[in-house]
């Protein structure tokens, strides 16, 4: 599932937030080491010159009880503060006096090391010593009186001094770090909302807006640059969309009009040759077709003309209509449809309804013409009109092969045509008119059908309201 743009940019702020902590916090660790790190490495130097000292007193190491109570001493003072080592060692790297207590040859040297430092160099060391205790040493050489090297001097403090401020920065910081990046969250989604907010007002205006109503528009005013780019944007686009369906319902509208005259009366003057008793077979078989054609063109502009008329805005007339005076007239209509297939009047009550007359025999018609023509020959259609309490109940029930279930959420779809009703012709509006209809009219419709079963289509309308006959009503 994708992210809305809202969380991508809190994510987004509370990831570089996070990631610059993190490297605050690594530099911060660094540095703070390296310094602790340098003055401990001071200490030590400073301690291994107060050794040399000492050395120079005891003289040499001819006095080795005296350099080790020197050695006794030094470790006894610093003893209050951290433990305190040291290992004297003559040019063969031999210990020779060392702190009580301490395994010297845990800070032995490799030739190579002795070498070195018998040369001047100084050695610097981390090692992990018994007691569970980390120490930094320090090696250098140790001189006499004349400024010979007569051997070596290590040095060693814990590193707690080091170890320990770090240790208790970094959780002061990492609890700091998690505190913070929960308010920058709270702070990211707070800003993020607010910047999204203009362009949500958008989308949702955008939602609203449908084909049959292209007269909203956003007006966004004083928003972010962008923000107010986009909304122009949409509004100029919805003004050329709005003038272009303008011009499409007026064509449509014009030439249903146009078309509706001349095919009337080209209608009406196939069926007066009809008429003629001296019509030949053949002849009188084309002026049948023809007129059939001619009224599925007039359908088929009617159609048009009140999807036009619908889109437009224009609602339907509200009169009394007796729909079951509507229903035998469409029974009558729809038997010269297909003369193979049988259209009967079902059970019929009379109602009445509130509406526009001419859309709702349209509707009727739609239905019945659609089942006609999915009734194989020899097939039956049935329309019924029963009367409830509060509604009346119009059904088209038919013999024919039923409808697939994956096609039935679709029928009501303008211009939709499945597999078998792209073979059998039509323009794909005649149900999409009858639902919109249905609508209009406050009801509804609803399909039922199984492969090889047929289909019911049932139309739900209110019935009208009766007048009030009661002796305080104003008719009395």
């Amino acid at each position: 599932m994708s992210l809305s743009l809202r969380w991508r940019l809190a994510i987004g702020i509370v990831l570089a937030f996070a990631i610059t902590l993190l490297i605050l916090f690594v530099t911060v660790e660094f540095v703070l080491r390296r310094i602790l790190t340098q003055d401990l490495d001071d200490g030590l130097a400073s301690d291994a010159q107060l050794i040399n000292g000492q050395f120079l007193v005891a003289g040499d190491f001819d006095n080795v009880p005296k350099l080790a109570e020197y050695i006794e001493q030094n470790a006894a003072v610093k003893e209050d503060h951290t433990p305190f080592i040291t290992v004297l060692r003559g040019v063969d790297g031999a210990a020779l006096v060392w702190t009580s207590g301490v395994q010297e040859q845990n800070l032995g040297l490799s030739p190579d090391e002795l070498e070195r430092v018998l040369a001047g160099e100084h050695l610097r060391w981390t090692v992990d010593l018994p007691g569970d205790r980390e120490y930094r040493v320090r090696t250098e050489d140790l001189t006499n009186g004349k400024g010979e090297v007569v051997g070596v001097v290590q040095v060693a403090r814990v590193t707690e001094t080091v170890n320990d401020p770090v240790n208790t920065l970094l959780v002061v910081l990492a609890v700091e770090g998690v505190i913070a990046t929960l308010v920058a969250a709270g702070v990211a989604l707070w800003l993020s909302r607010g910047a999204m907010k203009p362009l949500q007002e958008v989308v949702d205006v955008a939602a609203e807006i449908q084909a049959s109503d292209l007269t909203r528009r956003i007006g966004a005013r004083n928003q972010a640059l962008e923000v107010q780019k986009l909304a122009d944007t949409f509004d100029a686009m919805l003004d050329r969309l709005d003038f272009a369906f303008q011009e499409q319902r007026n064509f449509v509208m014009d030439v249903s009009h146009e078309l509706r005259t001349p095919l009337t009366v080209l209608k009406g003057n196939i069926d007066v040759m009809l008429m003629d008793p001296h019509l030949g077979r053949e002849d009188r078989e084309q002026y049948e077709r023809m007129s059939a054609e001619v009224s599925r063109l007039i359908r088929l502009t009617t159609n048009l003309l009140y999807l036009a008329s619908a889109d437009a805005g224009r609602e339907p007339e509200r009169r009394p209509v007796e729909l079951d005076v509507v229903c035998l007239e469409v029974v009558r209509q729809a038997r010269d449809l297909k003369h193979d297939v049988r259209v009967v009047l079902g059970e019929e009550d009379e109602v009445t309804v509130t509406g526009d007359r001419d859309q709702l025999k349209q509707m009727v018609l739609n239905l019945v013409e659609n089942a006609i023509k999915y009734t194989p020959g020899g097939g039956e259609v049935t329309l019924s009109l029963i009367r409830n309490s509060q509604h009346a109940d119009v059904t088209v029930a038919d013999s024919g092969p039923g409808i697939a279930p994956e096609i039935l959420p679709n029928i009501f779809k303008r211009f939709y045509r499945g597999e078998q009703r792209a073979l059998m012709g039509g323009t794909g509006l005649g149900l999409a008119i009858a639902d919109r209809i249905a609508r209009s009219h406050g009801g509804g419709i609803r399909v039922e059908s199984a492969l090889g079963r047929g289909t019911v289509f049932t139309v739900t309308l209110p019935l009208a309201a009766e007048p009030d006959d009661s002796p305080g009503s104003p008719a009395a």
